[in-house]
């Protein structure tokens, strides 16, 4: 059940601005996985926790051609490592 809010954030460039478009969404939190924590780790990335949302909020944000790479949640700003839709109701965001 994703019952915790979380906001999406997309940074694009419009000429010489670089400007944010923002999307606040209900999240479910899991945390990142011992092999998933590993392999990320491996590359250099830290995988501190996994949202899970509604694939559909993810391509709302993707319609004008600009990806999330920000994800705010519990007051705190993460960068978006991974996406990865599970079955078509759920895709994971793996945050670090």
């Amino acid at each position: 059940m994703r019952n915790d809010i979380c906001t999406l954030i997309a940074t694009y460039a419009d000429g010489e601005e670089i400007k944010r478009r923002e999307l606040e969404i209900f999240c479910s939190r899991k945390s990142a996985g011992r092999s998933e924590y590993y392999a990320a780790y491996a590359v250099g990335l830290k995988p501190r926790l996994i949202l899970e949302i509604d694939p559909l909020d993810w391509e709302f944000m993707c319609v004008s051609g600009e990806q999330p790479n920000k994800v705010i949640y519990k007051d705190k700003e993460w960068n978006i490592l991974r996406d990865y839709q599970k079955n078509e109701s759920s895709l994971e965001l793996t945050v670090g």
